[in-house]
């Protein structure tokens, strides 16, 4: 005998039954997939505003440029969500946000890099302004 893990009816069964119903099991499995995608939302809401913060930043012809850490934070970008890392030959770690890289130095500056410029039916993804 088990006990469903959604509503709790007593059900008769094999031993690894979980649900008494396609009815639970249907709204255990809907529950679990909204939690996933609000948490995948969230994240993907940071890393898609780290992105247009880097774009901004860099416009669209620069492959290289160093900015304050303070003046990254000020505009709301947060270094704890990143798509990547790398380690570099010296030891120093980049890391990434689709295809900007950073690499911070012991003097608070962060030197961003574009790694690579993304074309979609020939038109340059890059934006000329800034976001809202």
């Amino acid at each position: 005998m088990g006990r469903c893990i959604i509503c709790k009816t007593i059900f008769k069964g094999r031993s690894d039954k979980k649900f008494c119903s396609v009815s639970c099991k249907n709204t255990f499995h809907i529950k679990l997939a909204k939690a996933s995608e609000n948490y995948t939302h969230k994240v993907d809401k940071i890393l898609h505003r780290n992105h247009r913060i880097l774009m901004v930043l860099m416009g669209k012809s620069s492959l290289q440029l160093k900015i304050s850490r303070v003046d990254l934070v000020k505009k709301n970008f947060n270094f704890d969500f990143i798509t990547g890392f790398y380690h570099n030959s010296q030891g120093k770690i980049y890391h990434y946000v689709y295809e900007f890289a950073w690499m911070e130095f012991s003097t608070q500056e962060i030197m961003v890099v574009r790694t690579a410029r993304m074309e979609v039916s020939g038109e340059n993804l890059t934006p000329d302004a800034e976001p809202s």
